[in-house]
């Protein structure tokens, strides 16, 4: 099936690369960015659903 939509796509073949890059690199950064988090910071994150403070 894959083979069938690059075989059509000639001459479009920046397009999908760039889309792949794009897709890749959002989460690579995600990835990075979960990686160098503080763990205070995850904790308190979390707690964040469970806590009742209306102001």
């Amino acid at each position: 099936m894959f083979k069938q939509f690059l075989d059509q796509a000639t001459g479009n073949n920046g397009y999908l690369l760039t889309s792949l890059g794009i897709f890749m690199l959002f989460f690579i950064m995600v990835a990075v960015l979960l990686f160098t988090m503080k763990k205070d910071e995850v904790k308190y994150m979390s707690e964040l659903p469970l806590k009742d403070d209306v102001k």
